[in-house]
């Protein structure tokens, strides 16, 4: 059962003037949460009226105190059982106050505009899912595997986006995701999805597939991601479990079968042979193939997804 610590902070307590909610999901990564807390309180002047929801998923007492502290904007601060990323998103939605709602997580902190951002898109466009553009953070080191994996590579691939165009379910990223409420409401996340991994993908697809619902790549919604990685290593276990959950949602939506199977299956075998092609050999090569073949483990071992395989819509 959610344990709701507190609303309130700023000015005034949020209420039925707030125009958005942001839902931040944390736990055992106080110092992240800090930083990305701090920045709502250097946001634009002018920004209209939000709250901040962090959800404790498994009771953190450090990131509780964080999340306590007296911060100069309307917050809430909820805590479940370590349940997984979906139902605490899902836990999230339902105490917030607004109509739309802002997802960022705890190591990412938004840029000064981000809110605008977010509520011009739905102005503009009228009401849709926005992903907003993530970027690593300026203020800590960005090493060259981080720069291989994103904003163009396996993590976040923006480069194959066209700004302010139309999206598919593949391009939906949980990690700056702006959504209407309602639409959260009727079509939560899967709770089932305790991993942060493709639950965002999972849930845009019946989103943008089933229902039909608009999803849109606004760049001008900006966040900063702090999160090192310095090698390979660092997004094994990232890759394979990646692999496990897309075959269990392969099972569950077999339209997923060849984004989330065989098109991985191809890439890799065809990333793999062009490896062997003279003079096409790189430090990036070795990177890429890492992350494909892991992938593929995740895919073959069954084991890896097991938790995840029951209760998909």
């Amino acid at each position: 059962m959610a344990d709701v610590v507190e609303r309130a902070g700023g000015s005034a307590s949020a209420g039925p003037h707030t125009v958005v909610s942001v839902v931040i999901v944390t736990v055992g990564r106080p110092v992240q949460l800090a930083a990305s807390l701090a920045a709502y309180e250097s946001l634009a002047a002018g920004t209209p009226p939000f709250e901040v929801i962090v959800v404790l998923d498994g009771e953190d007492p450090a990131s509780r105190a964080v999340a306590q502290r007296p911060w100069r904007f309307p917050r809430a601060v909820l805590a479940q059982p370590h349940l997984g990323i979906a139902a605490a998103k899902n836990l999230g939605v339902a105490h917030a106050c607004a109509d739309f709602v802002l997802f960022l997580n705890d190591d990412t902190r938004p840029a000064a505009d981000c809110l605008f951002a977010h509520l011009e898109a739905q102005r503009r466009f009228g009401p849709c899912i926005v992903a907003g553009r993530v970027d690593w953070d300026p203020e800590r080191e960005i090493t060259p595997y981080m720069r291989w994996l994103a904003p163009a590579g396996h993590q976040f691939n923006f480069a194959r986006l066209e700004p302010d165009g139309p999206i598919g379910w593949d391009a939906v990223w949980g990690a700056h995701l702006g959504v209407p409420r309602a639409w959260l409401l009727d079509e939560p996340f899967d709770p089932d999805m305790s991993a942060a991994a493709l639950e965002d993908a999972e849930w845009a697809y019946r989103q943008i597939v089933r229902r039909g619902r608009p999803a849109r790549y606004v760049p001008a919604a900006r966040a900063w991601h702090d999160h090192r990685y310095d090698g390979p290593a660092d997004f094994r276990r990232r890759a394979r479990l990646a692999g496990a959950v897309g075959r269990q949602l392969a099972r569950r939506h077999p339209a997923l079968c060849w984004p989330l199977v065989m098109r991985p299956v191809a890439a890799a075998v065809a990333a793999t042979l062009l490896a062997a092609w003279p003079g096409r050999w790189r430090r990036e090569t070795a990177w890429d193939l890492d992350f494909r073949w892991n992938w593929l483990r995740g895919t073959l071992t069954p084991r890896h997804g097991q938790r995840f395989s029951q209760g998909f819509r």
